[in-house]
């Protein structure tokens, strides 16, 4: 069984508890069940959304950024303002300061909400500090809503446009997060396909 370093809960039930999960997610559920245990047991189901939206929920802040940053990446079809988007979510992971937080706000604005890079961005904006303007008084975020800006925005990126392509995309979009679970930096190499 994997050991996911990243993942700093003993059982998902833990992390279960961070959000409303699925008819489908609860199926796979067990007793005492780990992390590990439950994703290997959502990912044998094919139940993809959901083991994106528990592993969202269960990486820390920026490594699950992080991992919305990596799958956008993996596309080559966004626009200039979308591209702008995932690259602001990226800055402010690398330097998690205000100023790239709320740069992330206006790119995530600016892409929009109906793509997988706005939500991305989205994520970076709700990782923490206020959510009203400079010199209002502050409104923290609720905890865990960067984890539902993650997961929207790798489920997005997963089956738009018309689905066509999500049966390929979850299993690689799952390997990045997986890789980042276990303390990788989430840039996987191409599987070579003579191996």
């Amino acid at each position: 069984m994997a050991a996911y370093l990243k993942i700093p809960h003993s059982l998902a039930d833990d992390i279960l508890d961070r959000y409303q999960p699925s008819d489908n997610a609860l199926d796979c559920r067990e007793d005492g069940q780990s992390p590990a245990t439950f994703i290997e047991a959502l990912e044998n189901a094919g139940h993809y959304p959901d083991l994106v939206i528990f592993l969202a929920h269960a990486l820390p802040v920026r490594e699950a950024i992080w991992w919305a940053c990596c799958c956008t990446e993996n596309r080559s079809d966004w626009n200039e303002a979308e591209t702008q988007a995932i690259q602001a979510a990226c800055a402010w992971v690398t330097v998690p300061d205000e100023t790239n937080r709320r740069h992330a706000e206006t790119m995530a604005n600016a892409a929009g909400l109906e793509t997988a890079p706005g939500w991305v961005s989205q994520a970076a904006f709700w990782s923490g500090g206020s959510l009203t303007e400079k010199g209002q008084p502050a409104v923290q975020p609720p905890p865990n809503l960067y984890a539902h800006a993650v997961a929207g925005a790798i489920n997005l990126c997963a089956v738009l446009p018309d689905g066509a392509d999500a049966e390929h995309r979850y299993p690689d979009f799952i390997r990045i997060g997986l890789n980042i679970a276990s303390g990788g930096n989430g840039r996987l190499p191409d599987e070579d396909p003579t191996s």
